[in-house]
């Protein structure tokens, strides 16, 4: 039930070659609309995505490393999601990294505030 992407790391601003039904789901954007995007999904970015995470996103796509991290990105509809993102390089038989995939796993309900016997008082 993991949503994917994957793109192409060998041209700039690494470009989305494929999206899976779940990721659109998801996000609400259709693969038409996600295809050729930046798999950074600068496009899903919104008021609250935190520039540090950003810049983490942009480290692993750049120095083509694994990562993994909690993203706060924003549906076709405005909806704040939170995202387990994971960043993968995918490497051929030279070992150039030449894909990427980004899974997401939402994460948005562990993200609620809880009561906590500290604020019950």
């Amino acid at each position: 039930d993991s949503s994917f992407l994957l793109a192409n790391a060998q041209i700039v601003d690494f470009p989305i070659v494929y999206c899976n039904e779940a990721f659109c789901k998801i996000s609400g954007y259709n693969r038409a609309e996600v295809m050729q995007k930046s798999c950074r999904c600068g496009f899903m970015y919104g008021e609250l995505t935190e520039k540090e995470t950003v810049a983490r996103v942009e480290y692993a796509l750049e120095h083509q490393q694994h990562d993994q991290f909690e993203v706060l990105l924003y549906k076709k509809n405005k909806t704040p999601l939170w995202l387990l993102l994971q960043v993968a390089p995918i490497r051929n038989e030279r070992d150039l990294v030449v894909l990427f995939l980004l899974t997401f796993r939402d994460i948005t309900a562990l993200k609620q505030p809880i009561d906590s016997e500290d604020t019950k008082g």
